[in-house]
């Protein structure tokens, strides 16, 4: 019995789609001594991935639907006698993916230093002592979405280039 070549594409592409729905990113006010001004404030805020999705940052909005996209096309693969007509598909929608979360990441981390710089400014001004890298930290989601990516990359580099495994499947049929 043959593996399918479409396992690892499908795998890669289910952990990143879930990987959306984890938190990307921790911001901690607490860190800029919020909860002694406001006591009853939550100074933390967890940002998913989704939550990225859904705003205006359109390179996060494209991996989103490039990790839709590899589930969609290797399922519906699955039952057709052509899986490596999705192999274009599933490598483009990783390197989209990929590009997208490393383009989303560089320009949160650059609004937040040119924010933080302001920021840090005005907290040294009143006397308080303000470390940036308490108040940011990056999540478990955004790492699980590019490891997910990067499977299903190397699941669709695997897909056989043509019709090889179908004639290989037959071939045992017979014998």
């Amino acid at each position: 019995m043959k593996q399918n070549t479409l396992t690892f594409p499908i795998v890669g592409g289910g952990i990143a789609f879930l990987c959306f729905f984890l938190p990307w990113m921790k911001l901690d006010m607490s860190a800029m001594g919020m909860n002694e001004m406001l006591p009853g404030l939550d100074a933390t805020l967890n940002i998913s991935g989704y939550r990225f999705a859904l705003g205006d940052l359109n390179f996060i909005t494209l991996a989103f639907i490039a990790s839709i996209t590899i589930l969609g096309v290797c399922i519906y693969m699955l039952n057709q006698k052509t899986p490596w007509k999705s192999r274009t598909i599933v490598l483009i929608s990783s390197g989209i993916g990929v590009l997208g979360i490393l383009f989303t990441l560089i320009s949160v981390l650059q609004g937040l230093s040119d924010g933080m710089r302001v920021v840090k400014g005005v907290w040294e001004s009143t006397g308080h002592d303000v470390d940036p890298s308490k108040f940011f930290k990056l999540q478990i989601g955004g790492f699980g979405a590019v490891v997910g990516f990067v499977i299903a990359f190397i699941g669709g580099w695997n897909i056989p280039k043509t019709d090889t495994i179908v004639e290989e499947v037959e071939q045992d049929v017979v014998t």
